[in-house]
């Protein structure tokens, strides 16, 4: 039986909406806003990559902006738009009209730009595997998560009941799951948000990565160097 899966990547849309601002803090506007769209480079040739290896996947931009669903920045995969509200209805919102068309949904954002394609295909495998028994979470050291997926059903109170941005975040979201289900946890990795995690893109070393991924690293190591 071959499943239908989506993945979502949670997107803004630089010219109407500021992107990574703890980060700009750090290194700078003009920086933060380099790092963001060469991070959108990898993650586009990464969901490549994947959709080559599981081709009844759709990768999907859950783009911020309704009013950026025609921009030219999205134009190489489906668009959803993520919704109104905070960041917990939206991913409420995203998954729920997902699931409509989909036997899986799974949740990236595009501030881990150095997760490989085969680390991906394995938590989306395992999500298409455990869709109606778990869900699968890939926790940040930082509290957050950088995946989730799953295939049941979830009311909106799971995605509400959480505290986003801050080092519970990930404990509080598998507090909600485990109601519904049982959690299947992946390595935990960093995500990109301040100075610091830059550091650690810096050093970071895969040799599964892409060459749009070595590019950021190079570039993250041209940069962290002269911010202490």
């Amino acid at each position: 039986m071959n499943l239908k899966g989506a993945l979502a990547i949670f997107v803004k849309t630089p010219e109407l909406s500021p992107v990574k601002t703890r980060l700009a803090a750090g290194i700078g506007a003009e920086n933060a806003l380099q790092f963001y769209d060469r991070s959108l480079i990898a993650t586009k040739a990464v969901a490549r990559q994947i959709k080559t290896e599981i081709p009844h996947l759709d990768i999907i931009w859950a783009v911020a902006e309704p009013e950026a669903l025609h921009s030219p920045r999205w134009n190489n995969f489906k668009i959803i738009n993520q919704g109104k509200g905070d960041l917990g209805q939206r991913l409420h919102t995203v998954y729920k009209n997902l699931q409509h068309d989909y036997d899986y949904v799974a949740f990236i954002g595009a501030d881990s730009p150095h997760l490989s394609h085969t680390a991906l295909i394995e938590a989306l495998n395992l999500t298409s595997k455990y869709r109606q028994e778990k869900f699968v979470l890939g926790e940040t050291f930082d509290g957050g998560f950088y995946y989730f997926g799953g295939g049941k059903k979830l009311p909106q109170e799971v995605w509400l009941n959480v505290k986003y941005s801050h080092d519970q975040t990930a404990y509080q979201l598998s507090a909600q799951l485990i109601k519904y289900g049982g959690i299947e946890k992946l390595k935990k990795t960093f995500d990109i948000d301040t100075a610091e995690d830059l550091k650690n893109l810096a050093n970071f070393s895969e040799n599964l990565l892409l060459p749009e991924q070595l590019d950021l690293i190079e570039w993250s190591r041209s940069i962290s160097k002269f911010f202490s």
